[in-house]
């Protein structure tokens, strides 16, 4: 019995497309659940325009520091963006990962706009546990409480394809 001109769909097509919607829902999980756990850290609701940030913007790793730039939380994205543990960054400030081909001018950048209590946006060479650099793309938000009062700064960064 020969059949001839039927088209089957093929289950791997069905499967990439599963993949596809799959890998979306998980970062939008993983989005509200790093909206959740700072909440809890900063024992206060988050401002709005930061969390439509954190949901809506690409990133691999949250960094939350104090206002003096101490670390207090990184998120589950940052040990397998660095190779850094969380336990070893808490406590530190984030210019650990940073290294000889690190831009002065980018660093002097960063630590003015923080100083004035401004946000950064931009792009910095960052080094691995295992001294491997990569390219970050930082976007640092500042976070005030009730009062107006700057308490901390949370980068969003995104690891940038080498060029």
């Amino acid at each position: 019995m020969k059949e001839e001109n039927k088209t089957y769909v093929s289950p791997l097509l069905s499967f990439d497309m599963y993949l596809e919607h799959y890998h979306k829902l998980c970062g939008r999980l993983r989005r509200k659940n790093d909206v959740t756990q700072l909440q809890s850290i900063l024992k206060s609701e988050i401002a709005s325009k930061v969390r439509e940030t954190i949901l809506e913007e690409e990133y691999d790793a949250l960094v939350l520091t104090k206002s003096n730039q101490n670390i207090v939380w990184v998120s589950n994205g940052f040990q397998e963006m660095t190779g850094y543990s969380k336990s070893f960054a808490l406590g530190q400030k984030p210019h650990f990962l940073q290294g000889p081909k690190t831009s002065k001018t980018i660093k002097m950048e960063i630590r003015e706009q923080l100083k004035h209590r401004h946000g950064y946006k931009g792009s910095i060479i960052n080094y691995r546990k295992n001294g491997e650099t990569y390219i970050c793309h930082i976007k640092i938000v500042p976070i005030y409480d009730r009062n107006n009062i700057l308490t901390n700064f949370l980068a969003l960064e995104k690891e940038l394809p080498a060029a």
